[in-house]
């Protein structure tokens, strides 16, 4: 049975690998699309392959701020390529600092922990000499100790070194073409910073457009402009006496924004970008591209950016702007970028668009406040539902017909809250962010999906089994979710336990959350379709071959770069798949074939990481990525990153305190039911001897993946979210059967031995007629 087992392990490495290879194939990498996207990016020339790109950067500005009163805006929208920037930066709230960082470095990086600052150079009293970040060397240490890597100084380094010269337009610009050393060839002025830094409506907008104007005239390849940063500081509108209201803000940046594009050759490159937040929450912003046809390529028509890091239309993030100008500028891109080019899809009209990426804002905004009330409310309810099952355990005066109803209404609802996390997935079908109130919104619009979920896992035969309506639920889970990465991620990208796009974390693919639920789901209806075989004489063979077929598939889905792209998820989903075929198989856990399992997770990884990184460095994922990371010799940084995000995100809030001793817990019940009173899990476990080795199964996905993700703090409760009520179903399911059994027995022992008949009850004397006695 051991080499059985090897060969299901050699298989499932080698077919999981089967997607990647397809995947590096054109046929399968093309993206369906009504037009074929437009590329910022160029090939790489040894001269300048057309006009200046031309990068115009504000903060705090949102699609929302569009309307007839923004006529530069507006024309922006009508006639660009536009999107919704995510600029997560090391803080939750991004200061204009931040921002202009990201752009500089091409990763995520900050200034000091603090209030948000202004930025300041130094620089000659000469418009357009060189100047000095100030305080450059604070950014430098900051992101040396952050775990995101940010090289400060990484554009203007590299564009120097190949022999490309950029200008920069205020000091937030400056920034941006700093060299690492701080230090920026050409820099002029700017405009001043309004009353608490917001963008004053006074400012001079013609002078601006003059500097504009002069750095280009100067010949520089890249300019980089600071607009100002629109800062909510409740200001009243017309007030003479406080801060510049949002309004007066907004029209004071159109009207510059306007005057700046008016005064650009027709042959260059234009982006519009709002790099930070306004200072309050953080919210995506605004981006837009305008590229004419030039020697660097055809124009870009009206419509949405996407880039592969975001795979999405209409949402990219900041740390895409860096290969986007070095691209345009027919500059190599380094390796340490992670963004990638923008490109753009041609699509809808005006308004449409404007909707698409207000809505997308809309979204995240509102489903960030309903994330830590979601998951409250689920842990209560699976508290509930598991201290009812222990009641009804317990319950024993209760009559039979009202214990066996109680039970079956516990397996139906336990089976239904199962399907909760599959539903908030396919909530996002329905608008509810449009709803004046979102949140009942959000909670009709995932009652609405669960319900006829639900029906079906109860609807087959399957539900006379106590592993059936469980794996039927996990079966349903898996299916929406792979459904959903293999069409875009479009419904995860909005979900509760999805990317949520104002943490620019996941936005395709699986994320740590999601990965828990899907291998987890994936685990019970391979559990229950094994019970199957089992009960229809198939032998252990058949069995484990059954658990590697579905091994092999959840593993490709993960990790194939066209669908899950999770590097960290086969580490943990391929040595739960493989254990539990070693259980289900009858073999023993040995140290030797814990090798084999070890080795082939690692083969694995090599093979799909290596068929990535022979992409080239614009289109490879991270698992490319970090192959190059390894050849580069930062394998270390990546784990000490790993180690002190899971670390900081274990104290980062009272409800992940509660992930250690919660997870202690739910194991020590879990191995030994019957002592931590949890008598119904088992007579499951007795009932059933594929449920213990499913359990483990799940147990070994939950700590490894914690161990080796990032934010793998959230792989456990993603894992338990399915696990708890699927347990609480099967185990309602198994005590029923028990005590049903048992009753049946009992009365089968009251039978008589003889006839097998029930003992006739005793008969009075018959009174009447002929009966009693004959009288004299």
């Amino acid at each position: 049975m051991s080499r059985t087992v090897a060969r299901a392990l050699v298989a499932l490495t080698g077919l999981a690998a089967a997607p990647c290879l397809l995947w590096g194939t054109p046929a399968v990498a093309a993206r369906v699309t009504l037009a074929a996207p437009v590329t910022l990016a160029a090939p790489v020339t040894a001269g300048r392959p057309g006009g200046p790109v031309v990068l115009l950067g504000t903060s705090g500005l949102r699609w929302d701020d569009v309307s007839d009163t923004t006529p530069a805006l507006s024309a922006v929208l009508d006639h660009d390529a536009v999107a919704a920037l995510a600029v997560r930066s090391v803080r939750d709230i991004t200061c204009p600092v931040d921002g202009w960082l990201a752009v500089s470095a091409g990763r995520r990086a900050a200034d000091a922990p603090g209030p948000c600052r202004d930025a300041q150079v130094r620089r000659d009293p000469a418009p357009g000499a060189a100047g000095q970040v100030a305080g450059w060397d604070a950014y430098r240490a900051r992101a040396a100790a952050d775990p995101f890597g940010a090289d400060p100084g990484l554009l203007g380094s590299t564009l120097s070194a190949a022999g490309r010269s950029a200008a920069a337009v205020g000091a937030g610009a400056a920034i941006a073409t700093a060299d690492r050393q701080g230090r920026t060839a050409q820099v002029w002025p700017g405009l001043p910073a309004g009353p608490q830094g917001t963008l004053d409506p006074a400012g001079d907008a013609l002078g601006l457009a003059r500097q504009v104007a002069a750095a280009i005239t100067g010949g520089a390849d890249l300019v980089a402009v600071d607009l100002g940063s629109i800062r909510d500081v409740g200001g009243t509108p017309g007030s003479t006496t406080g801060p510049p209201s949002r309004q007066e803000q907004v029209g004071a940046l159109d009207t510059r924004l306007g005057l700046i594009i008016d005064t650009l050759p027709a042959e260059a490159t234009v982006i519009v970008a709002s790099l930070a937040d306004d200072g309050t929450r953080p919210h995506l912003q605004i981006v837009a591209a305008l590229a004419r046809a030039s020697a660097a390529g055809p124009a870009l028509p009206a419509g949405y950016l996407r880039s592969a890091s975001t795979r999405q239309d209409g949402l990219v993030q900041s740390t895409d702007l860096l290969p986007t100008v070095l691209a345009r500028l027919g500059v190599e891109v380094p390796v340490a970028a992670v963004g990638a080019g923008l490109t753009a899809v041609p699509g809808g009209s005006s308004p449409d668009r404007l909707q698409h990426v207000a809505e997308l804002d809309q979204a995240s905004v509102e489903l960030e406040h309903l994330v830590t009330p979601f998951f409250t409310v689920a842990g209560v309810i699976e508290a509930l539902v598991l201290g009812a099952l222990g009641v009804a355990a317990h319950a024993s005066r209760l009559a039979p017909r009202a214990r066996h109803r109680t039970l079956t209404l516990l397996r139906v609802a336990a089976v239904t809250i199962a399907l909760v996390p599959a539903a908030t997935f396919l909530a996002n079908l329905w608008p509810w962010w449009r709803s004046p109130a979102p949140g009942p919104a959000l909670g009709t619009a995932v009652t609405v999906a669960v319900l006829p979920l639900a029906a079906l896992a109860h609807a087959g035969p399957w539900h006379r089994h106590p592993l059936g309506p469980a794996g039927a639920a996990g079966a349903l889970t898996v299916a929406i979710l792979a459904l959903d990465v293999a069409t875009g991620s479009r419904l995860s990208l909005a979900a509760l336990i999805g990317g949520q796009p104002l943490l620019a974390g996941r936005f395709y693919g699986l994320s740590n959350p999601t990965f828990g639920i899907f291998v987890t789901a994936a685990i019970l209806a391979t559990t229950a379709v094994v019970d199957a075989l089992r009960r229809r004489g198939r032998g252990p063979r058949d069995q484990a071959l059954a658990v590697a077929v579905a091994g092999l598939a959840v593993t490709a889905i993960d990790v194939a770069p066209a669908l899950g792209a999770d590097f960290g998820g086969p580490p943990a989903a391929v040595p739960a798949f493989a254990l539990l075929a070693l259980r289900v198989a009858g073999t023993r856990v040995t140290w030797r074939r814990l090798v084999l399992i070890g080795t082939s997770t690692v083969l694995l990884l090599g093979v799909v990481g290596g068929l990535d990184w022979l992409r080239p460095p614009g289109d490879r994922t991270h698992l490319g990525r970090f192959i190059q990371t390894v050849i580069d010799g930062g394998a270390g940084d990546v784990v000490r990153r790993k180690l002190e995000q899971n670390l900081g995100l274990l104290v980062s809030s009272p409800l992940t305190l509660l992930v250690p001793p919660t997870a202690v817990a739910v194991t020590l019940v879990l191995w030994r039911p019957a002592r931590w009173y949890a008598p119904a899990l088992d007579v499951a476990y007795r009932r059933l001897p594929l449920l213990r080795p499913a359990v483990s199964a799940v147990g070994v996905l939950a700590l490894i993946g914690f161990a080796v993700n990032d934010s793998g703090t959230a792989i456990p409760p993603g894992a338990l979210l399915v696990l708890a009520p699927a347990l609480v179903a099967i185990s309602a399911h198994a005590l029923d059967q028990d005590e049903h059994e048992r009753r049946e027995a009992a009365a089968a022992a009251a039978r008589t031995p003889s006839t097998g008949r029930w003992p006739r009850s005793p008969q009075r004397p018959a009174r009447g007629r002929g009966s009693g006695a004959r009288r004299g």
